[in-house]
């Protein structure tokens, strides 16, 4: 069993924290494989440059404990002159033994407020079975806009996502269907 102490810290993730990244990526792989697009053996595989790249291409938050990390989630914004308005929100994870902490509303709140001025909308996709996840998301404003349906397969099965989007400026666009 994990303790916490009587509080945590969310920070910015760079290069000199790219241990501490690929530490909670493969915790969170081998504790909630079902949740990811990935899977242990590959990201424990991949060299820590692979690690590293991800924390230069995208706004990475870490919630830490003292110096050990308790959770993260990153921004990857899109680059191209027709989509860098968007931002795609990926690998959130907590330690699952303290999750009643609130770290992943403190590390959403973390990424949405660097996310203003960045990108005018964060899209994620969440399994659907996981309601607990949703249900953070939607406190933040997020809404549903489809399903995935088998966007992941293991071999106990298939897993549809769950697809949500929260636009960031005051302007809500309106659907053209």
């Amino acid at each position: 069993m994990v303790t916490m102490s009587k509080a945590f810290a969310v920070r910015s993730m760079g290069l000199p924290n790219v241990e501490d990244y690929r530490t909670i990526r493969l915790s969170a792989l081998k504790t909630a494989p079902e949740a990811f697009g990935s899977v242990h053996a590959i990201e424990a595989s991949k060299p820590i440059e692979e690690h590293a790249e991800r924390l230069t291409s995208s706004l990475v938050f870490g919630a830490y404990d003292d110096d050990q990390i308790v959770g993260m989630v990153g921004l990857k914004a899109e680059k191209g002159p027709k989509d860098a308005h968007k931002g795609f929100m990926r690998g959130a994870t907590s330690n699952p033994n303290i999750r009643k902490c609130r770290i992943g509303s403190a590390l959403v709140s973390a990424l949405l407020k660097a996310a203003h001025g960045v990108v005018e909308q964060v899209t994620l996709s969440v399994v659907a079975e996981n309601a607990a996840a949703i249900a953070l998301y939607e406190e933040f404003g997020f809404t549903r806009y489809g399903i995935e349906p088998r966007a992941l397969k293991t071999p106990a099965g298939y897993s549809d996502e769950v697809l949500m989007v929260l636009f960031l400026g005051a302007q809500t666009p309106r659907s053209g269907f």
